[in-house]
């Protein structure tokens, strides 16, 4: 009997340390750090009607089963800055920024927000920003002057569970400015630096996490949805003089392949930049902030890997849970994904996976972000969260939803009628995303052609 109960105590311990080695979650108190993607911003803009449905509140809910509880800074309609609507479908779709702005619905509340995610931050943001440092920056909106970094409230509340999904602007601002500098594209070392000590705190805390790696910005609709070749302004296809497609004119020349024009050309392609005279244009290049040359979209990529190596490699020394986002949209860009019979894509306005800015999810985007978090934490640590139901983001019951997938299945390109992105937009839109002041408040318009010297005073 003597020999049966060690036996017994041995099995017990032996359970109990492969219950411990396995990693079981605690969802008691959940916490989410990051950027815009995790602040549930969409359409431009950071609002309600969004926020209650980010990929946080989401997990929040499967986490626990209830619907309150989980703090957030929710602002009013239409959010800010305003979100962005289809003004106009005819004669040209025109996308706006709407007037007015929301206002902070709980910026009183007593305590650090659950969804701690700052639009606009970078990884050294986490650790560094304490305020908000320029117009139209969001962070006195969730870290309300505390003289605290974002780690530091978000720990504060002895979370017992985190997600980290953070990077994405470190590269992102690149991407949407089309000027690729150590300003606008952090440092390989400064990243790796700042992600480590992240995690490091994390994991001191005693809480278990999650990470998600950083999409591959050259993919995105912002990046991807306009042609490099001169438009035909009747379909929006590419114009075929003698047979071919004609390149639009950037600041280095003719369009190349693997150059990209960014959404935020729209309003420029509209005056007639970047096309001949001869063409019905006014000559001027495109500008080098509307434009990402093949070697500056190759430069982004090599770095987002080497980002996404770092994040990898931290998941796998601090026990995370990893979420391959860049994987999935990679598979998003090229094949779609199939939900309830309807195929989602990552095409502008009609794909129902982006939002207006091309570069934000939809509602429906974020319930499936939250289904790939979902994934990666059973997986990792044998919890048994649900999944969220898309259904009500499918067939758009949740009123939100339901407004954005009409407007985008009515507002897409669907007759390949041009679109105008508003240099207001453009603008409101650069600064959510952290692209660096001096770069949203430059001229963007392109410099003048040199004038020819006068004929008295040539040699």
């Amino acid at each position: 009997m003597h020999r049966a109960k060690i036996l017994a105590s041995l099995l017990a311990l032996a359970l109990l340390t492969a219950g411990a080695a396995f990693g079981q979650a605690d969802f008691s108190k959940y916490v989410a750090l990051g950027d815009s993607l995790t602040a549930g911003f969409s359409s431009g803009s950071i609002n309600r009607n969004f926020q209650v449905n980010s990929y946080p509140a989401l997990l929040y809910r499967q986490f626990t089963g209830n619907t309150t509880g989980f703090e957030q800074p929710l602002v009013s309609a239409p959010g800010l800055p305003g979100i962005l609507t289809l003004q106009r479908l005819a004669p040209t779709p025109q996308i706006v920024p709407s007037a007015g702005s929301g206002q902070p619905l709980n910026l009183n509340l007593q305590r650090p927000y659950d969804n701690m995610a700052v639009p606009g931050a970078r990884v050294h943001d986490l650790l560094a920003k304490t305020a908000s440092t320029s117009a139209g920056d969001p962070t006195d909106l969730i870290l309300r002057r505390t003289s605290f970094t974002q780690l530091q409230q978000g720990l504060s509340l002895r979370p017992t569970f985190v997600t980290l999904w953070i990077g994405n602007n470190d590269a992102l601002a690149a991407a949407t400015s089309g000027i690729v500098n150590d300003q606008t594209l952090t440092p390989l070392a400064s990243f790796e630096a700042d992600y480590r000590a992240i995690a490091g705190a994390i994991a001191a805390s005693g809480a278990r996490f999650a990470v998600a790696n950083i999409p591959n910005v050259t993919s995105i609709p912002f990046v991807t949805t306009l042609t490099r070749f001169i438009p035909n302004p009747a379909t929006g296809q590419p114009a075929i003089i003698n047979g071919s497609p004609v390149p639009l004119l950037g600041p280095n020349g003719p369009l190349q392949a693997g150059d990209f024009v960014l959404l935020t050309a729209s309003s420029v392609l509209a005056q007639g930049f970047g096309i001949p005279t001869a063409l019905g244009g006014n000559g001027q290049p495109l500008p080098d902030s509307v434009v990402l040359s093949a070697a500056e979209a190759a430069t982004i990529r090599d770095r987002v890997n080497n980002y996404n190596a770092v994040i990898r490699a931290v998941a796998t020394e601090r026990n995370a849970a990893f979420v391959d986002a860049n994987t999935v949209l990679q598979n998003l860009a090229t094949g779609g994904i199939s939900v309830g019979g309807v195929t989602y894509t990552g095409a502008f306005l009609s794909g129902g996976v982006f939002s207006y800015d091309g570069v934000h999810p939809t509602a429906f985007g974020y319930a499936y972000i939250a289904n790939l978090f979902i994934d990666a934490i059973n997986d990792k640590f044998g919890t048994d969260v649900e999944p969220v139901n898309l259904f009500p983001f499918v067939f758009g019951t949740a009123s939100a939803t339901a407004a954005l997938q009409l407007d985008s299945a009515a507002a897409g390109n669907v007759w390949g009628v041009p679109f105008v992105f508003t240099s207001e937009a453009r603008r409101n839109l650069l600064q959510s995303l952290g692209v660096p002041k001096s770069i949203v408040d430059g001229d963007t318009k392109p410099a003048p052609r040199p004038r020819r010297p006068r004929r008295g005073n040539r040699a």
